[in-house]
Order: C-alpha cells, then sequence, then structure tokens
C-alpha cells in the first residue's frame, strides 16, 4: 500500500484533544472526504479517525476519535499525516501529484537526461518544479517550457533553450 502525505500537524489546540493541520493540498474542500488519516511512527502506521474537522484561516483543527486531551495528541505534534494512495481524488487532465512528479527524469528536447525532479515550488504566479543535475534549475509548470509529462515512461520533457539557468 502507498501513503501519500497530505498534511502535517502544526500544534495541538484547546485541551480537548485538537489538533492544528496544515492541510498540503490548495483545494480545501477534498480534506473532508477522508475518513480516516494515518500516522507513522516507529516502522508502525496508526490510523486516526477524525470525529471533527473545521477550517479556519488557511488551518484545519482535527479531532479524532479516542483523544480527549493535549497530553493524548502529543505525540502527533510535527508529524505529516497520509492517506492511502487510492483515496486520493482522481487529478483532472493534465492535473498531477506532487509525489507522482517528484523524482521523474527531465529531459531536454533532445531527449537528453538534464537531471531529476528535486521538488515542487507552489507560487502564486505558477507552480515551479526543481531540477538537480550538473547544476539546479527552476522550470515554470507551464506549457511555454514544459512539452510533455509522461508517468509511464517517468519523464518531463522541457525546453530547456528558453530556460535562465
Amino acid at each position: 500500500m502507498k501513503w501519500i502525505p497530505v498534511g502535517n500537524v502544526v500544534s495541538t489546540h484547546g485541551l480537548k484533544g485538537e489538533v492544528k493541520f496544515r492541510y498540503y493540498n490548495e483545494v480545501k474542500e477534498d480534506f473532508l472526504r477522508y475518513a480516516s488519516l494515518f500516522v507513522k511512527e516507529h516502522n508502525r502506521v496508526t490510523e486516526l479517525k477524525p470525529t471533527g474537522k473545521r477550517l479556519q484561516k488557511g488551518f484545519f483543527y482535527i479531532k479524532f476519535e479516542g483523544f480527549e486531551s493535549t497530553d493524548e495528541v502529543f505525540f502527533l505534534l510535527n508529524k505529516e499525516l497520509f492517506v492511502r494512495e487510492e483515496d486520493l481524488p482522481q487529478p483532472g487532465k493534465d492535473e498531477y501529484y506532487d509525489y507522482q512528479l517528484i523524482g521523474l527524469d527531465v529531459l531536454n528536447q533532445r531527449d537528453e537526461k538534464i537531471g531529476k525532479v528535486e521538488a515542487i515550488l507552489h507560487t502564486k504566479a505558477n507552480n515551479i518544479i526543481v531540477v538537480t543535475g550538473k547544476e539546479e534549475i527552476s522550470v515554470p509548470m507551464i506549457e511555454e517550457y514544459i512539452t510533455e509529462i509522461d508517468l509511464e515512461s517517468s519523464s518531463i520533457k522541457i525546453r530547456e533553450d528558453i530556460l535562465l539557468v
């Protein structure tokens, strides 16, 4: 089973076992669909069942079944929470999850490998892939720069000639 990180617990909240949670996805409504979240700890995966979720100022506040105090949820502090890959909503056409792109080979127009996707940066203008190879380059995720994303061949083709390195 593949576990996909969806956010991290940034703090506890109140006295009754709520946590403050930063959701990674821009579409906040998608988070409401998850009936279970999972935490990895000491080579063990524990299921957490939310009994309450509310969005406030960009963060979710979550109450989990069986946790009634701050002390009981303290172990979640600074931990990433995961969902099963099959629980993710299907991306639309030409949409991808970050985890699908990280690690892909990046090729130029001559099919020469110039590096691998190291990270995805989310900016107000557009997303950017960070490519590491001989040197690190940043590629805006727009059609002008990216000509093809092929998950089956684990590659992304870019127009290297128009990039400022």
